[in-house]
């Protein structure tokens, strides 16, 4: 489990470190044959563009947890929103909700870059994931019981930390998922 972790933090970092595009060695630029275009030192480069303005807990609300949990309404309350912020997604946040009589599940929410984030994981971890037909691509791991949802370039992870009723953790993730993605 380390050397994967390890490789996801591989891989993450070398896709923030990367050209935005194959061939390109300028940030993104076509490359013209010449040495890359160098960009004046004051210019800054751009703020990332958010994807969503939701957060993970408005992304899948209490309502999309006891449907796809098969709850009675009511049964889950609010969901503790924090601010996860990183250097490739300062917009990150997840939502927790727990419950004794249902259960638990931690929604993350990168709104900035998702692809990036649902490519590395894609390639260090693909082997191991089903494709789920949701969104623009998304991936359900069965070994860890997690969902990765990719809609433009935001990325929602899903992961049912335990269950009370025995519900099918794949099935209720794919149904909480589609659920944030029908909001993007």
């Amino acid at each position: 489990m380390r050397t994967r972790l390890a490789s996801l933090a591989t891989v993450l970092l070398l896709a923030a470190c990367g050209p935005s595009s194959p061939g390109s060695s300028n940030g993104g630029e076509p490359s013209s044959g010449g040495a890359p275009s160098q960009a004046p030192a004051s210019d800054a480069a751009p703020d990332p563009t958010l994807g969503t303005s939701l957060t993970a807990c408005e992304l899948v609300t209490p309502a999309d947890v006891e449907a796809a949990l098969a709850l009675d309404p009511g049964t889950v309350a609010d969901g503790d929103h924090r601010e996860t912020p990183t250097v490739l997604s300062p917009g990150s946040n997840e939502c927790r909700y727990e419950g004794d009589a249902w259960g638990g599940l931690l929604v993350t929410v990168t709104p900035e870059d998702g692809v990036n984030t649902f490519d590395a994981v894609n390639s260090a971890f693909g082997d191991d994931a089903e494709v789920v037909r949701a969104g623009d691509t998304a991936l359900w791991f069965p070994d860890n019981l997690r969902g990765y949802f990719l809609q433009g370039s935001v990325m929602v992870l899903l992961q049912f930390t335990f269950v009370v009723n025995g519900a099918d953790f794949k099935e209720a993730t794919i149904s909480a998922g589609r659920s944030a993605l029908a909001r993007l």
